[in-house]
């Protein structure tokens, strides 16, 4: 089973993965298969030239290139339960839904909320002011993100706790296995 995750920044994407690589799923972050792409073609890696570097090769081969590019690499793993963080567009979701038993998983949380979490988060490529962040969402916009949380099978709301969020992601995982069963 492949389930993918997919939020806008800040939602909370990575410590969903984290939990669910805690129960046995090997993770595949869709940005590490676009860094990968740079680093071979000797580009420099920062947040703009990641984007422009993803914008440019959706243009060139298809907004679900990324995509492809991920089920490239979870061939080469060949494990059975994948994790994919960070489902960008429609074309993806409906990329990776063509491939059969794929679960989409959409994290959300409140503006704020997602605003303070990436302030406290301090990553490299995290907004430095209001501004930055407001920046950014339009960037994310651009490739379609809106879209690729409509597509979601389940979604999370993530507006508490730690404990509150492991308990909504243990029951997700639990629906999901439960229909796995009815299906077979």
């Amino acid at each position: 089973m492949i389930i993918c995750i997919t939020g806008m920044p800040g939602a909370g994407k990575s410590l969903v993965g984290e939990m669910l690589a805690k129960k046995g799923f090997k993770e595949v972050e869709m940005s590490a298969q676009v860094k990968e792409r740079m680093e071979k073609e000797g580009i420099e890696i920062n947040k703009d030239s990641i984007r422009d570097f993803s914008l440019n090769a959706r243009k060139e081969n298809g907004n679900d290139i990324v995509a492809r590019w991920t089920i490239e690499k979870i061939k080469s793993i060949g494990k059975k339960d994948m994790l994919i963080v960070g489902l960008r567009s429609e074309d993806e979701a409906k990329y990776f839904k063509s491939l059969g038993n794929v679960k989409i998983i959409s994290v959300i949380a409140p503006k704020n909320l997602r605003f303070e979490r990436l302030e406290e988060r301090k990553r490299a490529d995290d907004p430095k002011n209001y501004e930055d962040f407001e920046k950014r969402e339009r960037k994310e916009k651009q490739f379609g993100i809106a879209s690729a949380l409509e597509h979601a099978d389940y979604i999370i709301r993530n507006s508490g706790t730690i404990g509150e969020l492991r308990e909504k992601v243990e029951k997700t995982i639990k629906k999901i296995e439960d229909e796995e069963a009815k299906a077979r």
